[in-house]
């Protein structure tokens, strides 16, 4: 609706130029909020991300069982970025076309990645983090 009001024309992510996407974000972040592109979704919010979610999670559990716990985190975009730098074993998942976020591989160049894409993949790395392999 603002972009709408300051622009005079609607908002649609799925066919917006990117002058349009950033001008979105510029109004949102001008109200507070943040626009994150995810691997399927655009991700709107205030004041929550998934790093900010899983670390209240983390020490609620802590605190709860009186221990370390142990975690691991599997994401595929960017805005898992915050996600996967909070836990013990980050997983990056491949896209469907094999790729993995630039977002995340810069800024953790040595992350384990999945071999594989989707269910399938997030399976077999999540059972051979649990049982300690790569």
């Amino acid at each position: 609706m603002a972009l709408q009001r300051e622009t005079g024309e609607p908002f649609v992510f799925r066919n917006a130029s990117p002058r349009k996407i950033r001008a979105f974000r510029r109004l949102a972040h001008e109200r507070g909020y943040s626009v994150q592109t995810g691997a399927r979704f655009w991700h709107f919010s205030a004041g929550c991300d998934k790093g900010l979610a899983l670390s209240a999670l983390i020490s609620f559990y802590r605190v709860a069982w009186g221990t370390r716990i142990r975690t691991i985190a599997l994401g595929d975009s960017g805005n898992d970025l915050l996600m996967l730098q909070l836990v013990d074993r980050p997983i990056l998942m491949p896209r469907p076309d094999g790729s993995f976020a630039k977002e995340v591989t810069t800024k953790m160049p040595g992350i384990r990645r999945a071999k594989r894409p989707g269910a399938a993949g997030w399976c077999v790395a999540l059972l051979q983090a649990l049982r300690g392999q790569s």
